[in-house]
């Protein structure tokens, strides 16, 4: 310290280090928690890790290993469910729109996780909390979120519904019906022509070899190491899948559906005839029969929830009615309803079914383990020149051996017995055309958590088979060819036939062959065992039209012979299931518009940088 060279390095260090901690001070002063702002309101970067780490454990615990994309599509989902309920909650207050602690208690007495012989039990229900990692506040203050979202929406949406004016030509669209007469020219029933002179087929061998090429082959040695081929033999205790059982339930609880047939009504005197009639026993079938006549529309509701029935008293009535009632007539915001509840229940998953995906995930999870555990052996057993059929039998390794094509078909034309999943087999056949023979073996990475390492023990070059040992293919292809050319002909000659004004009953008699009638085909499906292609090409055709087609195993003359189209009055079912789905979509719409729009009102805005922080 006696050098003034030494005291003025010590004074620069001083100044230097004074200087970066005022500046680390202000920039720590000045940063923010705050993800998104609502109205001017911060959204905390914490509620937003919340939902996401609580939607990545759950995709883990489902044995899958979300990548960089997914991980920021759950963040974004994340941010976009924080700010619908901070935009909710903005809203609320707005509109003087309030929760009671009376309706929070009613939704949690209806959810079963939290019950215990159709009671709330409280104990339940602070260990289920627990178990999912979820405060008693946070899941209050979630139902709260909901019970907030159906006051501000359901009003705007309850209203909506589709016209007939657009309800009707959608109907008749998706319901129109149309059959056909069909004629099938298989080709094994054509005549085989007799063998050739040996020139004919050389030269269909020399014009075609590509048929009569054998591609490249090569000899592998493959040894696998993943968690899913290892992941049956995990033990797991029943302890284990309780607990993850718990877990799974309390992540996506049950929540109540029912079933109900409805009848909307307009008049009290016809309300009390059709009420009398479903009284005495009369068939949902007889009661839609009885509402064109008495004025009133039926109604199927298919396993909702109560805040999925856009009339709200409708909605209160039918899950306060016991099964098999007759209820009403309700008074609604559009009219008066009848209703018979035809089925109560839950749509949560089955108990036996959640058991086995929560055992096969926890056995996934310690699979995955595992292969962590082993994937170090296996490098340092490949860096140390260890044949693959010697590796360590400890490793929980799957290994294969033998010849494929690029295609992963072996020289007997069948799909190579390469285990695991579609992406792992496409890995492998890949990686083994782009190796080069002898070569030696290296780790590489698979899909889902896999290694592998392959040897390429010997490529056979693809090679013409010579027309002498070809000779027999050749002749059975030629012969197929000329088969397949008869049966287009006589095929044509049928299509021709009808167009130019022959009954296809007569043409068809005429070449020793039967017509058979089709089902009904609507534009959306098709009858099993009917040509696909077949489907757009009938409701292209005028009726009486012929048209021909490949069926993979012959040719199909098809004419078009009958057009049903529905209407409201002759399937009134199947209208007002139309309409509850139209209805839905459009009641959908409406509440996205409307949070949309309460979202540009309340200009929120994104930390990107930090929502960034949150996936990576």
């Amino acid at each position: 310290m006696e050098s003034w060279v030494a005291r003025g390095f010590f004074a620069l260090l001083v100044v230097v280090f004074v200087l970066w901690g005022i500046s680390n001070v202000f920039t720590l002063t000045g940063s923010s928690t705050a993800v998104a702002n609502v109205a001017g309101q911060p959204v905390d970067a914490s509620e937003v890790q919340a939902d996401y780490q609580r939607a990545l454990s759950q995709s883990q615990q489902q044995g899958q290993q979300p990548d960089a994309t997914a991980r920021q599509q759950m963040a974004m989902q994340a941010l976009s469910d924080a700010l619908r309920r901070a935009i909710l909650r903005h809203a609320a207050t707005q509109y003087g729109i309030g929760v009671p602690d009376s309706a929070v208690r009613a939704v949690l007495d209806t959810i079963p996780a939290f019950q215990t012989n159709g009671s709330f039990d409280k104990a339940k229900f602070t260990q289920v909390l627990q178990q999912s990692g979820i405060s008693q506040d946070e899941f209050i203050g979630q139902i709260k979120d909901e019970l907030i979202g159906r006051q501000l929406i359901t009003p705007v949406i309850s209203a909506a519904a589709v016209p007939d004016a657009m309800a009707g030509p959608v109907f008749a669209l998706l319901g129109a019906q149309r059959s056909a007469a069909l004629v099938n020219v298989p080709l094994n029933t054509q005549p085989v022509p007799p063998a050739p002179a040996d020139a004919v087929l050389q030269r269909y061998w020399q014009n075609n070899q590509s048929a009569f090429t054998a591609p490249e082959y090569r000899d592998v040695q493959v040894v696998i190491l993943s968690p899913a081929l290892m992941a049956p033999q995990e033990q797991v205790s029943p302890a284990q899948i309780a607990a993850g059982m718990a877990r799974a339930e309390a992540a996506s609880p049950s929540v109540p559906v029912r079933s109900a047939d409805v009848l909307s009504v307009q008049d009290l005197a016809d309300a009390s005839q059709l009420k009398a009639a479903w009284k005495q026993g009369a068939s949902w079938a007889k009661i839609q029969s009885l509402a064109a006549r008495y004025h009133a529309t039926p109604v199927p509701l298919a396993n909702m929830q109560q805040n999925q029935i856009p009339s709200q008293p409708l909605a209160q009535a039918v899950f306060s009615a016991q099964a098999g009632q007759v209820v009403g007539p309700v008074a609604g915001d559009l009219g008066m309803y009848l209703f018979k509840v035809t089925s109560i229940g839950t749509n949560g998953p089955d108990p036996a079914q959640l058991a086995t995906q929560v055992t096969q995930a926890l056995q996934l999870q310690m699979a995955q383990a595992a292969v962590a555990k082993n994937v170090d052996a296996l490098q340092d057993a490949l860096a140390g020149q260890t044949p693959l059929d010697q590796l360590p039998g400890n490793l929980g390794l799957v290994a294969v051996e033998g010849a494929l094509d690029a295609g992963g078909l072996t020289p007997q034309g069948t799909p190579a017995p390469i285990p695991g999943g579609d992406d792992l087999r496409n890995a492998i056949v890949k990686a083994a055309f782009a190796a080069q023979a002898g070569q030696a073996p290296q780790l590489q990475t698979g899909p889902d958590g896999s290694y592998y390492a392959l040897l390429v023990q010997k490529v056979v070059p693809p090679a013409v088979q010579p027309f002498a040992q070809a000779k027999a293919k050749v002749l059975s292809v030629w012969q197929g060819a000329q088969q397949e050319r008869e049966a287009n002909v006589t095929a044509a000659d049928l299509m021709h036939a009808v167009n130019t004004g022959t009954p296809l009953a007569q043409a068809a008699a005429a070449v020793g062959l039967s017509v058979t009638q089709s089902p009904a085909y609507t534009s959306a499906a098709r009858p099993q065992d009917q040509p696909p292609q077949l489907v757009p090409v009938l409701f292209s055709l005028k009726q009486g039209e012929a048209t021909m087609l490949d069926n993979g195993a012959g040719f199909t003359v098809a004419v078009l012979t009958k057009i049903q189209v529905p209407t409201s009055q002759s399937d009134p079912a199947g209208y007002a299931q139309l309409q509850q789905s139209l209805n839905k979509s459009l009641q959908d719409d409406l509440g996205e518009s409307f949070l949309a729009g309460l979202q540009a009102q309340d200009k929120v805005t994104v930390n990107q940088k930090l929502l960034a922080q949150i996936y990576q």
